[in-house]
C-alpha cells in the first residue's frame, strides 16, 4: 500500500508546475479567427485620389454592357412606370364606376344632403338601410355599373 501511494506521490512532487499551467492554453493552437481582423497580408489600397483613366472606364462599360442580355435593358412599357404615371393610373382606377352591388355602390353618388340653418350648415349623411334611395337614385342615374 505503501509503494503505491509513493508511486503516486513521487511524480506529483517532482513537477510541482503542472497543476498550475493546466488551463493555459496550448501554444501550438492557432489563433482564433478574428471577422474584423485585419489580414496580415492585405492586398495594397489604391491611393485616394488615384482615378482609373477615362480608356479603361469605357473598357468596362463596354464589356458590361455585351454582357448583359437585351432583356435586361428597359424597353418602352418601363417608361411608363415612373411617379407621374403612376399616379395617372391610380387615378383612373379610381374614376371606375363601381358595382351596384359591390362594396362602395354609392362612390360618384352623394348619399348625404346639406341643411342650412342661420346657425350654420349642417351635412346629414345616411348609411346602411337608410341610404336604400340614394342606392336607387345612382342606379338610374348610372353612377355604378350593373352588368359588369
Amino acid at each position: 500500500m505503501k509503494a503505491r501511494f509513493l508511486t503516486i506521490l513521487v511524480p506529483l512532487a517532482a513537477a510541482p508546475t503542472l497543476p498550475l499551467h493546466a488551463d493555459a492554453p496550448d501554444a501550438r493552437k492557432p489563433a482564433p479567427y478574428d471577422p474584423f481582423g485585419i489580414p496580415a497580408a492585405a492586398p495594397a489600397a489604391p491611393l485616394p485620389g488615384a482615378r482609373p483613366s477615362d480608356e479603361a472606364i469605357k473598357a468596362a462599360i463596354r464589356a458590361t454592357l455585351d454582357d448583359m442580355p437585351l432583356s435586361a435593358v428597359p424597353g418602352a412599357g418601363d417608361v411608363l412606370s415612373s411617379r407621374p404615371y403612376r399616379e395617372f393610373a391610380r387615378k383612373v382606377a379610381e374614376a371606375k364606376k363601381a358595382h351596384c352591388l359591390g362594396p362602395d355602390p354609392l362612390k360618384h353618388q352623394p348619399h348625404s344632403f346639406v341643411a342650412k340653418t342661420p346657425l350654420g350648415d349642417y351635412v346629414i349623411g345616411v348609411g346602411g338601410l337608410y341610404a336604400a334611395p340614394f342606392w336607387a337614385a345612382a342606379v338610374l342615374r348610372g353612377k355604378c355599373n350593373w352588368t359588369r
